[in-house]
């Protein structure tokens, strides 16, 4: 079973209805994430209405609230997985995206911590994803210099690996496996270095055409 929340209810039904369409069964609660009391009121329907959440996916860079709402009753059942859809700017941020790559390190740090803190939970385990730019309507209009050479991400591919990450309990991935390259020379080399790198890819001028949602 799977369980959709959101703020809109018309994005939230459409999906609802593509996923029995495909033989799935699918509810759908509509849920402010940033909101506590409502979160907590809604994680509380969840559980009347159809039962005990198993696997959490936050894809918002709000996760703190949902996460409570849930991890306790993983932990009594030795039965749960958290899922946090992050981004590689939460490693290596960009000009032009700060509120964004602030959220998104502050939630790779709490992931980061929750996964070291489940080392000795059975049963519960947490997966973080951090995709390159994926071709949504969110980024539309971004631009690098070499797109042949780093294309951005198709969603269906972020989605399978990481239903294939989960089933493996990998914490961390990075997609695509270039990123690695970018932490350990972020790791190694002095800021004027990268600098130059940054600028020689574009990506200090990528979010100069950003045409996506804010």
């Amino acid at each position: 079973q799977i369980i959709l929340w959101g703020r809109t209810e018309k994005c939230l039904k459409e999906t609802t209805e593509e996923i029995r369409r495909m033989g799935t069964e699918c509810h759908y609660f509509i849920c402010d994430v940033g909101n506590r009391e409502e979160v907590y009121r809604q994680a509380k329907a969840v559980r009347e209405k159809v039962g005990d959440i198993t696997i959490l996916v936050n894809n918002a860079a709000v996760v703190h609230g949902t996460t409570k709402a849930f991890l306790p009753r993983m932990l009594e059942l030795q039965n749960g997985h958290i899922v946090c859809l992050n981004s590689v700017l939460a490693l290596s941020a960009i000009p032009g995206a700060i509120d964004y790559c602030t959220s998104k390190a502050s939630s790779f740090a709490f992931m980061e911590s929750l996964t070291l803190g489940l080392l000795d939970c059975p049963g519960v385990n947490a997966t973080t994803v951090l995709p390159f730019h994926t071709s949504t309507e969110m980024f539309q209009g971004m631009r690098i210099r070499f797109p042949n050479l780093f294309p951005p991400l198709k969603p269906e591919t972020v989605a399978r690996r990481t239903v294939k990450a989960v089933q493996l309990n990998q914490a961390f991935l990075l997609l695509p496996w270039t990123m690695h390259v970018l932490v350990i020379l972020k790791s190694i080399l002095p800021r004027s270095a990268l600098e130059e790198i940054h600028k020689f890819s574009g990506s200090y001028t990528c979010m100069n055409t950003f045409k996506g949602r804010t």
